[in-house]
């Protein structure tokens, strides 16, 4: 508990100087443009600081949980500008209700002319914010091992008949794909993306879902988010220092980890 609270302390602290760096280089960036006193223009910067941090942290609720990687480009697009709109809009209406509190009626015009400098920052700060959340979450998904004792457990108990077939739905399309052409499954939250060689497609369904049903000695958890067809492997490459790297049917490339090249090797007799 004294290490959770000294953590939150430093937390605190750290963002309390964050806001104040930063409230304190606004007010230098501005105070030639601007005739607002330095000091009330810095705390101006501060509480835009806070603004800030409050709606990073929403954020990130929704780039974790939002699960746009299961729509497709199109869908995504339009779901991440629309979220941008509100992150500028937001920000940009805090940021002058505080400048309006602070200055009063009398200094509106100066107040507006400065919106459309925050619209540009905020149009800056939102894509650059979006990518380092979304590398994070790539790397947290690469380093992340499989949890060889829980999914072994889970499998014992979910081991069902096996699939000879997988049945898609696109609009009005259906397509019925035979296990065989499969060339490996990835994990995209709750949903699956089946890759074959000759297209990719969308599932709703989780990869231990397929794990559960599918031949262990054909398809082989390689990753906590790749379930791969061995015969469609093609080569096994040293990637990096001490990681192993996949070549695919399909001309993909899958970095796997440690505990996942354990268990090809036990299934391909290496």
């Amino acid at each position: 508990m004294a290490i959770i609270n000294r953590n939150n302390i430093v937390y605190s602290l750290l963002i309390a100087f964050s806001c104040i760096v930063y409230g304190l280089l606004q007010a230098v960036a501005f105070h030639r443009f601007v005739s607002f006193p330095f000091v009330q223009y810095a705390l101006c910067g501060i509480f835009d600081a806070l603004f800030l941090f409050g709606l990073t942290f929403l954020l990130w609720k929704v780039v974790k949980y939002g699960n746009f990687k299961a729509l497709d480009f199109r869908q995504r697009f339009v779901n991440y500008f629309v979220v941008g709109l509100l992150f500028m809009a937001i920000w940009n209406g805090l940021s002058l209700l505080t400048l309006y509190t602070i200055f009063g009626e009398s200094q509106m015009e100066e107040i507006n002319n400065i919106s459309y400098t925050k619209a540009i920052l905020a149009f800056l700060i939102y894509p650059i914010i979006v990518l380092s959340f979304q590398l994070q979450l790539n790397k947290q998904q690469t380093n992340e091992p499989i949890n060889e004792e829980t999914d072994e457990t889970v499998l014992e108990t979910e081991r069902l008949e096996k699939l000879e077939r997988i049945v898609i739905k696109t609009g009005q399309k259906i397509n019925v794909i035979a296990i065989s052409e499969i060339v490996y499954f990835q994990a995209e939250g709750d949903y699956v993306r089946i890759f074959t060689d000759t297209g990719k497609f969308l599932k709703e369904d989780t990869i231990k879902f397929y794990q559960a049903r599918l031949p262990e000695m054909e398809f082989v958890r390689v990753h906590r988010s790749y379930l791969v067809n061995v015969s469609k492997i093609l080569r096994i490459e040293l990637y990096e220092k001490q990681s192993q790297q996949l070549t695919l049917s399909n001309g993909d490339k899958l970095k796997i980890s440690a505990s996942g090249y354990k268990r090809l090797r036990e299934v391909l007799g290496l």
